[in-house]
């Protein structure tokens, strides 16, 4: 096959509105032709540039011609020459056994299908970043809680993959380094491939292109030239996994970061933030895995030392109950502590499901659905070795060469070589492990293919989210074994079971890790005393080794979890923990020799732990074998969220066999939500209600001059008619607010709330609207006790009463006299 050079560059692809997505994915379709080599490449890509042109493709338009082999190779892909073997076109095929509904999966659909209600945009927004809007009222929400937040204070954020959860700290830093140059944070992240994606979307963002991912993969000048940066304050945005971040050394640096004044000239870092990303993981993975995720609220605890007024960050996609109930309690310390859950599910996806007696069966299944599905594509397994003989097969055995192998044994070099290279189109299939994926933000990515079965429905949830975060259209397969000699189901649940200590077991490690305990000395009225992570239970020969470290961290973070301990250590050697933790004992029965009592405790809290993932993953597991009957994604999702309600997806097996027809919106939750403790107010505006008669009613030509006037006398959020919210929003990105909060009178409804600042709330021009303005008025009276500024003229009768008579006991103020008071003592 050959592509011209010109190849019909001329041509204009017409896009109607919301297909933007269509004219990007044709232009990286030609781009990837050109560049592709082998045969198997070029036809499947042939496929997915036909398929996005409606089915058919002329060869000449495109400057496209067919060699001997690609022509012998198109029935392979489900295509076929037409019009005298002048086009190609996609061939109607009937589905194979055991992929019911992947030919109409497969049908073009050119409609927008992230179907979140945007939200208008405050003047922060507009300011820091080039976003012209919010994605979702979630993350509109979650972005006023985090500027608003108190000192020393947690937020934890659960909002969709893909819907900009990123943009919480790339604001925080940006904020923050406007008062202070030197302002930073630290983003934990949970795999490497993410820390470097993350790096590579920041360095082409305005003011944090000096960001950096320090990882174990970091090569040892790399790293000093990072932290050297860091210290000095150059670095707004410093990326670390959790082995890095308990790094004794960096810690150090850390603390020093966080402290408010500087502990040597010329380092000018203020730490003012400390991100988990993916936090749900820190529970999931914290239990057995990879246990410093557990370890890092003392690394918040330490920081906080050195400077109480830091502020704690946990974002998320998915949060079940589980993880929620234990990061709460980890993560709190002190502080107050908010929620923020967007409750909203991701439907931008085709589901097909597949299950198959034999692994012969689901090989040509998986053959089949590679060949034809769109590109770029991530094809999931869960083990290494898995991963590896998918990828040598499509790489030796079906002649594709664009494909990259991304799992935990992936070296460095390769890691930062394949995000890079993936995020550039050099590869239209990535073969991996969980290593690869979460987090990373390649918007165009098409299908998500699972060779397996995920051990729980917050796995598979997460990693569909790879698709169509461009709002195009996305396809999700899982293929999977469910026979007598090979399962994948039984598989799932080994994975999901491991890492649970039997009682006996539990109690020969502690027992064990006592008696070689060291450093006892009490702390008021509590003991601490330092583990010896090689301390060996009874049976076992002595000798140290990662294996008996890893069950004995596995017991230290059950007792934390079960509220037994708290693990206080957080020095590390390199990149491995030390083979000692200094604890907490928090129940004084865990000294008492095997306390039966204690243990029961600790025995039925790794019961329940166990048993409420046994309890999801039974449901998942029947639903994945029988996907026609419930709908897939909204059961998936209400697993994960328990309290959510959704509607069906619209696109999963048990849909199209009952022809549901997919939402047209989805709402987002997240404005209900609101800090106790209110945020200091500018100016000297009195803490109770005024009136404020406008020059223009209307609030057109003389609303540039009110807003001035406004955000001069402390105003910090503005509540608007419909329509005003971008206008006002844009006046106030010069004022003198950094806040600049705006909420339209359809975003002031139901249970969603103001911030606690000072407000100006615009009364609208109809009856209906003041009169349901002036409802939530009294609400923001009763709950608030920030200045309140109703701007409407004095003699404006709004359900048969005059404002002044009934709304405020001062006397209204004129715009021109609020002006003239903005910069004087008081108003009262």
């Amino acid at each position: 096959m050959i592509l011209g050079a010109t190849g019909g560059s001329a041509i204009n692809i017409p896009t109607l509105p919301g297909e933007d997505w269509i004219a990007t994915a044709i232009e990286r379709s030609r781009n990837a032709l050109r560049a592709a080599k082998s045969t198997a490449d070029r036809v499947a890509l042939l496929r997915s540039l036909a398929r996005l042109l409606g089915g058919r493709i002329t060869l000449a338009e495109y400057g496209v011609r067919l060699s001997a082999s690609e022509i012998e190779l198109l029935a392979r892909f489900g295509l076929a020459l037409t019009n005298n073997d002048a086009a190609v076109r996609v061939v109607d095929e009937e589905d194979m056994p055991g992929l019911s509904g992947l030919t109409t999966a497969l049908v073009l659909d050119g409609q927008p299908r992230q179907i979140f209600e945007t939200a208008s945009p405050d003047a922060v927004l507009l300011r820091l970043t080039d976003h012209s809007q919010y994605r979702t009222t979630a993350q509109k929400a979650a972005v006023r809680a985090l500027l608003t937040q108190p000192d020393g204070s947690g937020l934890m954020v659960s909002m969709p993959t893909g819907s900009g959860k990123s943009l919480l700290f790339q604001i925080a830093a940006n904020f923050g380094r406007e008062v202070e140059p030197g302002a930073c944070a630290i983003v934990i992240t949970p795999t490497v491939a993410l820390a470097l994606d993350h790096e590579r979307t920041l360095s082409g963002m305005r003011g944090l292109e000096g960001s950096r991912a320090l990882t174990g993969d970091t090569s040892p000048a790399d790293a000093e030239a990072i932290i050297n940066g860091f210290r000095r304050g150059t670095v707004p945005i410093l990326l670390l996994s959790p082995e890095k971040a308990l790094n004794r050394v960096l810690s150090d640096h850390l603390v020093e970061a966080a402290m408010p004044t500087s502990v040597e000239y010329g380092l000018d870092a203020r730490l003012t933030h400390m991100f988990i990303d993916e936090a749900h993981i820190v529970e999931t993975w914290g239990r057995s895995f990879r246990p410093d995720f557990q370890r890092l609220p003392a690394l918040l605890a330490r920081l906080r030392t050195a400077n109480p007024s830091l502020r704690a960050v946990l974002l998320s996609a998915t949060l079940p109950d589980t993880s929620r109930a234990i990061l709460r309690e980890s993560w709190k310390l002190d502080g107050e502590w908010l929620e923020v859950d967007a409750r909203l599910p991701r439907y931008e996806h085709d589901v097909v499901i597949g299950h198959f007696p034999w692994e012969g069966q689901r090989q040509v299944a998986l053959d089949h659905v590679i060949d034809r599905a769109p590109r770029p594509l991530i094809l999931y397994t869960t083990e290494i070795a898995a991963a590896k003989v998918l990828h040598d097969r499509l790489r030796d055995e079906r002649g594709y060469g664009r494909v990259a192998l991304f799992t935990g044994d992936t070296g460095a070099r390769d890691r930062r070589r394949i995000v890079e290279d993936w995020a550039g189109d050099a590869y239209d299939i990535v073969v991996a492990t969980s290593a690869f994926g979460m987090g990373i933000d390649k918007p165009d990515v098409r299908t998500v293919v699972h060779a397996c079965l995920p051990e729980g429905p917050a796995r598979w949830y997460q990693e569909i989210g790879r698709a169509s975060r461009d709002s195009g259209q996305g396809l999700a397969v899982c293929l999977f074994v469910d026979g007598a000699r090979t399962s994948d189901v039984k598989q799932a649940y080994g994975l999901a079971t491991a890492g649970w200590l039997t009682r006996d077991l539990a109690e020969q490690r502690w027992s064990a890790m006592v008696k070689a305990a060291g450093g006892r000395k009490f702390v008021g009225e509590r003991q601490q005393m330092t583990i010896d992570l090689d301390a060996f239970r009874e049976g076992l020969r002595p000798k140290a080794g990662d294996w008996n470290r890893g069950w004995n961290m596995t017991l230290l973070t059950l007792l934390q979890r079960a509220g037994i301990l708290r693990v206080q250590t957080i020095a590390t050697d390199g990149d491995q923990p030390e083979f000692s933790w200094t604890v907490e004992i928090l129940d004084h029965r865990a000294l008492d020799g095997v306390n039966d009592d204690l243990w029961q405790k600790i025995s039925d809290f790794r019961a329940g732990e166990l048993a409420e993932v046994r309890a999801d993953l039974d449901v998942f597991v029947d639903l994945m074998r029988h996907p026609d009957r419930n709908c897939v994604t909204r059961t998936t999702f209400e697993l994960i969220e328990p309290r959510s309600f959704a509607p069906p997806c619209g696109r999963c097996p048990s849909c199209r066999k009952a022809n549901v027809v997919p939402p047209r919106l989805l709402h987002a939750a997240g404005l209900e939500k609101i800090w106790t403790s209110p945020t200091p107010t500018r100016g000297s505006l009195p803490c109770d209600t005024l009136i404020v008669a406008p020059a223009d009613p209307h609030f057109d030509a003389g609303l540039p001059k009110l807003v001035a006037i406004l955000t001069a006398a402390g105003v910090d959020q503005i509540v608007v008619p419909f329509g005003l919210a971008e206008r006002v929003a844009k006046l106030m990105v010069a004022s003198p607010t950094r806040l600049g909060l705006v909420l339209d009178e359809r975003e002031w409804t139901g249970g969603n709330r103001l911030a606690d600042v000072a407000t100006a709330v615009l009364l609208p021009d109809t009856s209906v609207g003041a009169e349901a303005f002036m409802d939530r008025v009294e609400l923001f009276r009763r709950d608030h006790d920030a200045p309140l500024l109703v701007v409407a003229g004095p003699d404006r009768i709004v359900r048969g009463r005059r404002l002044d008579q009934s709304l405020s006991r001062y006397a209204p103020y004129s715009q021109d006299m609020l002006a003239l008071n903005a910069d004087t003592a008081g108003l009262a």
